[in-house]
């Protein structure tokens, strides 16, 4: 898909880890469970989800969060970013924070996923919602509505 205009950069809040995405992402989300809503100080987690084969990393990550072996939250061990997590599908995806790209502010999530944690009165923008996860049989149409309608870089 050329209309992505990859590849992008980006980095932590203190430079210390760079990261590479350099292929497209599959879906944006952004997600309302109250773990999210304290890894982030914020109402949501915003997320690209890309193949694990399309990000590369530049600097050494620590395990965060939930401390699980399953997902792997990353952040950056100098300014505690959160950067990514691994472990998505079994390893297949990545969910990069749009945040950390040097050009992120075109990201606008495609699905929201735990409303039934969100904050009163929050909105994301995103066009599909989903009490808890998504089911597993709900992805492949994410992914063909993402590629289809989700927003691109400008």
């Amino acid at each position: 898909m050329s209309d992505w205009k990859l590849p992008w950069t980006g980095a932590c809040l203190c430079g210390q880890v760079k990261v590479r995405v350099t292929e497209a992402p599959v879906v944006a989300a952004a997600c309302h469970c109250r773990a999210c809503q304290k890894l982030t100080g914020g109402a949501y987690s915003l997320s690209l989800m890309l193949p694990a084969s399309g990000l590369s990393v530049e600097g050494e990550t620590e395990i965060g969060g939930l401390h699980n072996p399953v997902p792997e939250h990353h952040f950056c061990p100098s300014c505690k970013n959160w950067l990514f997590t691994r472990g998505i599908a079994g390893g297949a995806f990545v969910n990069v924070r749009p945040s950390l790209l040097d050009d992120g502010g075109w990201v606008v999530p495609y699905a929201d996923t735990w409303t039934a944690q969100s904050l009163p009165g929050v909105q994301s923008g995103a066009r599909v919602h989903y009490p808890e996860f998504p089911p597993v049989e709900d992805y492949a149409g994410l992914m063909e509505g993402y590629a289809r309608d989700g927003v691109r870089p400008g």
